[in-house]
């Protein structure tokens, strides 16, 4: 019988292996993990540290109390973003080096994607600026080939299908165009693969370079590629602050499928015609003092002015 007070189990594997909560949840749910000699599958299930003996792959684990570190990477082109790459590609474990505490990468950029990336050791706070639940804004610049019109850039703010789900809205601003190129910034909360790209792909402009300069309210500052730095006191507080925030607000329902969009939704329900529109066409029969015998559609009427109406204006003849 599961304690009503304890600690869940993902979040225990999360700190006692270094690893974040989303990959705690996989080994859970992968069957690698055993609380008191049991095989348990559900990430969520709370148990007793004192009590509950945990092992993963038949070691056993136990939480070691460590300061929690927060820093930023500026990860430069042809970069994986995984501790360990069995093609023997640079990773961004080769960024940050050797620390006091193993730390890891808080979600993921493409190969070719440069910008901020951030590190932690805190399992819990990967969890909660990785999950699409608490939509956590990652504001990047894009290089794009040819500039978009202010049309195509409203397509993007609005939303367009993506492999058939349609895109959240998004921030956007055109920042410079010359020389057939333009720099975009696009605000997203969502982190589908390759997203960016396939958003700017989708309205005829193909992303040259792409960068990411915040996370939430961190922006990439004060580091040259390649290089990193701890949070500021300042920083991991805004960074908490802001989350606090997100966790208030209602959860977002996700990505819609596009077969999920209707059609001209900005349209009401169909309405039955007035009655005037369902009246028959004068056929040019009159009655016997010469009046139609059909009613005249009524219209507004029209007060003429000495200065005409503006929701009319004159032609020439």
């Amino acid at each position: 019988m599961e304690p009503k007070d304890g600690q869940r189990l993902n979040r225990f594997l999360s700190q006692a292996a270094g690893v974040s909560r989303r990959t705690a949840d996989g080994m859970i749910r992968m069957g690698r993990v055993t609380l008191g000699g049991s095989r348990v599958n559900e990430p969520g299930t709370l148990f007793d540290p004192d009590r509950g003996e945990v092992r993963l792959d038949g070691n056993l684990l136990a939480l070691i109390p460590e300061e929690p570190l927060y820093l930023m990477a500026y990860k430069p082109d042809k970069v994986v973003t995984t501790m360990k790459d069995k093609e023997g590609r640079k990773t961004a474990a080769s960024l940050v080096g050797s620390l006091s505490s193993r730390v890891f990468p808080v979600g993921r950029l493409d190969f070719h994607t440069t910008g901020l990336l951030l590190f932690t050791n805190d399992g819990d706070l990967s969890y909660r600026l990785t999950h699409p639940k608490f939509g956590v804004d990652k504001t990047y610049v894009a290089k794009v080939k040819g500039t978009p019109s202010q049309g195509k850039l409203g397509v993007l703010r609005r939303g367009l299908p993506i492999d058939g789900v349609m895109t959240n809205p998004a921030g956007v601003n055109l920042l410079e165009a010359r020389e057939g190129k333009a720099w975009v910034s696009i605000r997203i909360a969502e982190g589908r693969y390759q997203q960016v790209r396939k958003m700017f792909d989708a309205i005829g402009h193909r992303v040259m370079k792409l960068r990411r300069v915040a996370v939430g309210p961190i922006e990439l500052s004060n580091l040259e590629p390649g290089g990193w730095r701890y949070l500021t006191g300042k920083e991991v507080r805004e960074l908490f602050a802001y989350l606090e925030k997100k966790e208030r607000e209602p959860e977002r329902s996700g990505p819609r499928p596009v077969s999920a969009v209707p059609r001209g939704e900005k349209k009401g329900p169909r309405q039955p015609k007035p009655e005037w529109k369902r009246q028959p066409k004068d056929s040019g029969e009159r009655g016997p003092k010469g009046e139609d015998r059909t009613t005249p559609r009524p219209g507004p009427s029209r007060k003429k002015s000495s200065s005409g109406d503006s929701r009319f204006p004159r032609f020439k003849t």
